[in-house]
């Protein structure tokens, strides 16, 4: 069976087999326990995760101190934080496991090593990082101009399993409300779809 890992990248883009296996070899399989840190605010991003099994959140604390979720991951995606480890900066977010994961990590000097040397891993990066900045433009707009309500809605469509996997906190802190108001919004929904 191919690694999941493998299967991924050839979703992304054309990719030789002997170069994804060559990519693979530069991955090590981590496992993590529910609520371990992998990138704390303030380090410098030194790693991308790939998750195999697993839920991540990524999170800033805006200047109040109040928490904000700005991302979550499941199976098949990559995380970082991508400003951070591109610049070796450091990182505004951190990220924390919502379950018990297993990721595959490849670090910063082994990314630019298999990039250097493998087209195709230069391809795939360069696809990643577009996928990256253009779910940021998608998420910028829909904060600007969505109803938390449709924000909502599109979390669902894009991340369905999304109810069952992640506490309604940390969706309401995403969608930048309280969690008495994604209470009311859901009761709506179900409401719509009932009828």
């Amino acid at each position: 069976m191919q690694h999941p890992l493998i299967t991924t990248i050839k979703n992304h883009t054309n990719f030789p087999d002997d170069e994804a296996a060559y990519l693979l070899s530069f991955f090590e399989e981590r496992k993590y326990r529910r609520g371990s840190v992998l990138l704390e605010e303030g380090n410098v991003a030194h790693e991308v995760f790939f998750i195999v099994k697993g839920a991540l959140r990524q999170y800033i604390v805006n200047e109040e101190g109040i928490e904000r979720t700005c991302n979550f991951c499941f199976e098949n995606e990559f995380l970082t934080d991508l400003e951070s480890f591109s610049r070796q900066s450091r990182a505004a977010s951190t990220i924390v496991t919502l379950e018990p994961a297993t990721c595959m990590v490849i670090n910063c000097i082994n990314l630019v090593e298999a990039i250097k040397t493998s087209p195709a891993t230069a391809e795939l990066f360069r696809v990643i990082v577009e996928n990256v900045a253009t779910e940021n433009i998608r998420r910028t707009k829909s904060l600007l101009s969505l109803s938390p309500e449709k924000q909502f809605e599109e979390l669902l469509q894009n991340k369905p399993e999304i109810m069952q996997r992640v506490s309604q906190r940390y969706i309401a802190q995403y969608l930048g409300i309280a969690p008495e108001s994604l209470s009311r919004i859901r009761k709506r929904l179900m409401a719509v779809q009932k009828s």
